[in-house]
């Protein structure tokens, strides 16, 4: 969501994943597989139109009976708000303000993110992750094929700018992404993460998944879109607490 709504936040999945045979030379280019995907969300043109939007929904967490509300705010300069409001626990926040990282939860605290933490967001936000743009890339091909709840799908191995590895895998009847892979950094260490995208429903032209199924550590987590709003976003949306605040201008 832009993708994805940000994954940063969340995890979970339910899908056991089984590889496929299949040789280097029965693999279609990766390119191929990209330039199909980005024309079934709706186009080039229509994805990379998208600058402002502000999403909602819910999370959950079933296994723990967890659910609580997500807000998702994204604009035309990198900037990004998450916010995960669960009643009882409170906020979970994480943002961009298109050059610093942060979170607050109220585990952590306020965190100034580094490294690869920071690299995951950065590399999402980028407006040129919705089409896959090859300057994101130092180098992406396909690598086998795999199924997901019956449907199968050609993974493309992706190795970013920043030194990051991802894999996702795109519907060979549909060219939607229906899984990614990634090993996504925290301050407990470094964390498989397995993301379903299903649901696709149309949005300003462009399809997007309404529920994320992500599976990391053995949790389950679930994010279910509900309204998508294009534009109008005040630039004080983006604004991090007052914590993140004082812990950038200590860095400065």
């Amino acid at each position: 969501m832009n993708t994805s709504l940000r994954a940063g936040a969340l995890a979970l999945a339910l899908s056991v994943v089984a590889p496929l045979a299949g040789s280097a030379q029965d693999l279609p280019a990766a390119q191929g597989i990209i330039d199909e995907y980005v024309q079934a969300i709706g186009g080039r043109d229509a994805v990379l139109a998208i600058v402002a939007t502000r999403t909602t929904g819910s999370f959950s967490m079933p296994a723990m009976g967890v659910t609580g509300q997500l807000e998702v705010v994204s604009g035309e300069n990198q900037e990004m708000l998450t916010r995960v409001t669960i009643p009882g626990m409170g906020e979970m926040l994480s943002g961009y303000t298109g050059e610093v990282a942060w979170s607050v939860d109220p585990m952590m605290g306020a965190r100034l993110l580094e490294g690869a933490e920071a690299d995951v967001m950065v590399d999402q936000t980028n407006r040129l992750y919705g089409v896959r743009d090859g300057s994101l890339f130092t180098s992406f091909e396909t690598t086998g094929e795999a199924e997901y709840d019956g449907d199968a799908c050609w993974e493309i191995s992706f190795v970013w700018t920043s030194g990051r590895e991802t894999s996702e895998c795109f519907s060979k009847e549909s060219g939607l992404l229906i899984a990614s892979t990634m090993s996504q950094e925290s301050p407990m260490g470094s964390v498989d993460v397995v993301t379903r995208f299903l649901d696709y429903e149309q949005y300003g032209g462009v399809r997007m998944p309404t529920t994320m199924r992500q599976s990391a550590m053995g949790q389950e987590q679930i994010m279910s879109i509900e309204s998508v709003e294009f534009g109008g976003i005040d630039a004080s949306a983006f604004e991090p607490p007052a914590a993140v605040l004082t812990l950038i201008e200590a860095r400065r």
